[in-house]
């Protein structure tokens, strides 16, 4: 009797030793999924920032081509107008602004 009780612990013993082994298996597999998962999930994070990064880039170039070009024409339109003006309104322009540098 003692050899059978003996036996039937081995026996649950061998059974339990199996299903640790399929459980720590199970555990493996979905652990390899998990961080496979994971590292898709990172790749595409990371191109999507780097996408958002560009769009980003070409709207900032795009506005300051476009602040550019208006500062540009702004000083071509004050450069023409000042070509018009004529040598005695440039003259009295050029004596308010030496009082001004000039120490008094």
């Amino acid at each position: 009797m003692e050899k059978d009780i003996l036996s039937e612990v081995i026996e649950v013993e061998k059974e339990i030793q199996k299903c640790l082994e399929v459980e720590k298996a199970k555990s493996h597999d979905w652990l390899e999924k998990v961080k496979k998962e994971s590292e898709e999930e990172l790749v595409r994070e990371e191109r999507n920032i780097k996408e958002s990064l560009n769009k980003s880039i070409e709207m900032a170039k795009k506005e300051a081509e476009l602040k550019s070009a208006e500062i540009v024409k702004q000083t071509e339109a004050r450069a023409e107008r000042l070509a018009k003006l004529n040598d005695g309104t440039l003259v009295g322009i050029i004596g308010k602004q030496i009082i001004r540098i000039l120490p008094g």
